[in-house]
C-alpha cells in the first residue's frame, strides 16, 4: 500500500454528480480528490453512454446554471462545424443526433472532454487531483465520522488510503454507504411507510429497477457481417418480460397501465413522423449535415427496452457486481445478433443485418459502453426523504432547497415483481435535508444516493437532478470545510446555513422554479 493521501474533500465516484462535485469544491479554494473507476468521467452523460433524460420546459430553463452552459456548448460544437445544417425533425431546438428521447442527442465523447475541460484549471493549480480505473475497497469509519477510504486500481493493483475532512460518495450504486456499514434504503419500500399511491404492500430490498449496458450502432448502407449466436442466446431469446405478456426480444416496450406494452417498428422513413426504435436515441443523423461535409451514416444507442437486464438485482443480491455486469453485456450482444438476423422489418422481411457496432464512439474496442447504466442506488438515510406524495404537490419556495428538478416518475419492470410505473409528477425542489445524513458526520451523498424513496429515486436519477445534486454536495462540502462542522450543522439556523445557501445562489445554482414557468404549467394543467 503506498503512503497515504491527505485532501480537504475525497470524491468517490467520477459520476456525473461527482464530476461536479469536485469541481464545485475545487472552485471554493479546497484540495481535492475525484476517483474513477472508468476511462472517461461523467457516468450516466459520457461513460454509460445515455442521452440527456430532460423535462419538457429545458429549453427555457429549469435547471442550473452550469448545466444550462453545457447544453449551449454542446450545440455550439455542432452548430460551428461546416455543412450542419441544424434541421432537427423529432423535437424542437437544436438536436444534433435528432433523436426522440431528448431534445439534446449528441457523441458520449463531447460530453467527457466538456467535463475535462471543466476540471483542467484545478487541475493545472494543484488544487484538484485525479485518480482514474480506481475503486473503493474499504472505509474506516470512528463513530460518526468516516476517517479514511481506500481504494483500488483495478482489475488488480496498488491500494491507497485517502484522508479528507469530507467524503462525497458519487458512486452510481452508494458504494460508501455498504463499505462504512451504515444504515441505507435499497429497493422498494411498503406503502404503509410513506404514503406513495404506487408503493407496494410489501417492501422487497431486491426489487430493483433493470440496469442497461448500452452499445453504439452505425446504420451502413449495406449488409455488414454477421457471426453466430453469440453465448446465452436461446435463453435471452426466450425471455419474457417480467410483469409483462410479450417477449423481451420483440417491437414492444412496457406502456401505461401498468402491465400492458405498445408497440414500436424497429424503423422508418426519415421523414416520416411516427416513432421508432432506431431515432428513439439516435447521436448522429447524418441527414443534419450536407451531403460530404459531415459523417456518412447514423449512429443511435441500443439502450432500449429490449435490453433492460431485470434478472437479478445489481445491488445486495445472490450474484455479485462483475457477475450482473456481465450478464448485462451478454444480453446486449444478444440483442444485436437478434437484431441483425431474426427482428420483423416493415417490408416483411427479418433483420437488420446492416447495423453493426461503432466501437470508435465510446472508447471501446466492441462498441459498448464503459460502464453499464444504473438506474437504482443504496440511499442514504437523511434527515428528509423525499417521496411520491411531495412530488404530487405543487412546489412551494420555503427556502430550504438546494435544486429543482422535474421528470416523470418512470420505473422499468424491476427484477422481482416485474413492477412498472409511469406516473405525471409536479415540478419539485429537492430540500436540503435530502443531502444531510443522520448517522456521518462528513460523508455526503453525490449521486442517486442521497435520501429518496424508491419512487422518487426514478424522478432524480436523470441527468439535470444528478448533476444539481453534485453541484449541491461539493458545495456544502466546501461549507463545511470552511466552517470545520458537520453536516447536521446546516440543518441549523447559523453561519454555516447561510453561507450555503448564499454560495448556492451566486453560483446560478436553481433553487426553486421560475414563477413564469410555474405559471405556464398551471395554464398547461388548466387547459387539460
Amino acid at each position: 500500500m503506498r503512503t497515504p493521501v491527505h485532501c480537504d474533500v475525497a470524491v468517490i465516484g467520477a459520476s456525473l454528480g461527482g464530476v461536479l462535485a469536485a469541481w464545485r469544491a475545487s472552485q471554493a479554494g479546497h484540495r481535492v480528490v475525484l476517483v474513477c473507476e472508468e476511462p472517461w468521467i461523467g457516468g450516466q452523460m459520457s461513460a454509460q453512454a445515455v442521452p440527456p433524460d430532460e423535462h419538457s420546459w429545458i429549453e427555457s430553463g429549469g435547471a442550473s446554471a452550469s448545466y444550462l452552459r453545457f447544453r449551449r456548448d454542446i450545440r455550439a460544437h455542432y452548430q460551428a462545424q461546416a455543412g450542419f445544417r441544424n434541421q432537427a425533425r423529432m423535437t424542437e431546438g437544436c438536436n444534433p443526433g435528432d433523436g426522440w428521447v431528448s431534445r439534446l442527442c449528441f457523441e458520449p465523447v463531447l460530453a467527457a472532454r466538456w467535463f475535462e475541460h471543466l476540471l483542467q484549471p484545478a487541475q493545472a493549480q494543484g488544487r484538484l487531483s485525479l485518480l482514474r480505473l480506481c475503486r473503493p475497497v474499504a472505509v474506516r469509519r470512528s463513530g460518526p465520522r468516516v476517517d479514511s477510504v481506500t481504494i483500488q486500481r483495478w482489475p488488480q493493483g496498488d491500494s491507497q488510503t485517502l484522508q479528507a475532512q469530507v467524503f462525497i460518495d458519487a458512486t452510481d450504486t452508494g458504494e460508501l454507504l455498504w463499505l462504512a456499514e451504515l444504515p441505507y434504503r435499497i429497493g422498494k419500500e411498503a406503502q404503509s411507510e410513506f404514503g406513495e399511491p404506487d408503493a407496494p404492500a410489501q417492501a422487497d430490498p431486491l426489487d430493483q429497477q433493470p440496469i442497461t449496458q448500452v452499445m453504439a450502432l452505425r446504420r451502413w448502407a449495406q449488409p455488414g457481417p454477421v457471426g453466430p449466436a453469440p453465448e446465452g442466446y436461446a435463453r435471452w431469446r426466450a425471455q419474457g418480460v417480467p410483469g409483462h405478456r410479450h417477449a423481451l426480444f420483440s417491437p414492444h416496450l412496457p406502456g401505461r397501465p401498468a402491465g400492458h406494452s405498445h408497440s414500436l417498428p424497429f424503423s422508418a422513413e426519415e421523414d416520416s413522423p411516427a416513432l421508432d426504435w432506431w431515432r428513439y436515441r439516435r447521436i448522429v443523423s447524418a441527414a443534419q449535415w450536407e451531403q460530404g461535409l459531415g459523417p456518412a451514416q447514423d449512429v443511435t444507442l441500443l439502450n432500449w427496452a429490449q435490453n433492460d437486464c431485470a434478472t437479478t438485482p445489481l445491488i445486495d443480491g445472490p450474484q455479485g457486481r462483475d457477475h450482473v455486469h456481465a450478464q448485462a453485456q451478454e444480453l446486449t450482444r444478444c440483442l444485436l445478433h437478434w437484431l441483425q438476423t431474426e427482428a420483423p422489418r416493415p417490408d416483411g422481411g427479418k433483420g437488420y443485418p446492416h447495423w453493426q457496432p461503432a466501437p470508435e464512439l465510446l472508447g471501446t474496442a466492441d462498441g459498448m459502453a464503459q460502464r453499464p447504466y444504473v438506474r437504482e442506488s443504496r440511499r442514504m438515510r437523511a434527515c428528509t426523504t423525499l417521496t411520491q406524495v411531495d412530488l404530487m404537490r405543487a412546489p412551494t419556495d420555503t427556502g430550504e432547497g438546494v435544486a429543482i428538478a422535474w421528470y416523470p416518475l418512470d420505473i422499468h419492470p424491476t427484477c422481482r415483481s416485474g413492477h412498472s410505473v409511469n406516473a405525471a409528477v409536479e415540478p419539485f425542489v429537492i430540500p436540503l435535508g435530502c443531502l444531510v445524513p443522520t448517522d456521518v458526520d462528513n460523508l455526503l451523498p453525490g449521486s442517486k444516493n442521497l435520501g429518496v424513496s424508491h419512487l422518487a429515486n426514478a424522478c432524480t436519477r436523470v441527468h439535470p437532478a444528478e448533476w444539481a445534486i453534485g453541484e449541491a454536495a461539493g458545495t456544502m462540502a466546501g461549507v463545511l470545510v470552511d466552517h470545520g462542522c458537520g453536516a447536521q450543522a446546516l440543518m441549523q439556523p447559523g453561519a454555516p446555513r447561510d453561507t450555503l445557501f448564499t454560495r448556492l445562489d451566486q453560483q446560478g445554482a436553481a433553487r426553486h422554479w421560475p414563477e413564469d414557468l410555474l405559471r405556464r404549467r398551471t395554464q398547461h394543467t388548466s387547459a387539460d
